[in-house]
């Protein structure tokens, strides 16, 4: 669904591996089969089983900078240039604007309804907002 939400968008997506991504993996979304822009983790437990990703839209090069002493003090092999981000294809994408073809992939495929959080949900998440937020430079 997130390769059909990129394509929606203009992005050449394929799922696959690309040769020294980082965290590299056979369900990886990618640019052009060139720049991971997308991966996926998985975990099975007994009873349970979680499917997630984390997909870069904006500030590929943080990433690439933040990954490159990982890997080096890990003595991982890995190619920098294949770190990649949505905007990198298409030039002033909005998170929003991502989202938006996210959610109608994700539409064409599953019912979906909004409801709101409790809450406490939300007063949780305002409290612990600051502990994650990232400036921008």
């Amino acid at each position: 669904m997130v390769r059909e939400a990129l394509v929606a968008l203009g992005v050449d997506a394929r799922v696959g591996e690309v040769a020294g991504e980082y965290c590299p993996g056979e369900h990886s979304v990618n640019a052009r089969g060139r720049r991971k822009l997308m991966g996926v983790g998985q975990r099975i437990v007994r009873g349970s089983a979680h499917v997630g990703g984390v997909l870069v839209v904006g500030g590929g090069e943080r990433v690439r900078e933040a990954l490159v002493p990982v890997y080096a003090s890990m003595g991982f092999g890995w190619d920098p240039s294949t770190v990649g981000a949505v905007e990198d294809e298409i030039p002033g994408i909005t998170v929003a604007e991502v989202r938006a073809a996210l959610l109608d992939a994700w539409r064409r495929r599953l019912t979906l309804e909004a409801r709101a959080l409790p809450a406490a949900v939300l007063e949780s998440a305002s409290e612990r907002e600051a502990d994650h937020h990232i400036a921008r430079r």
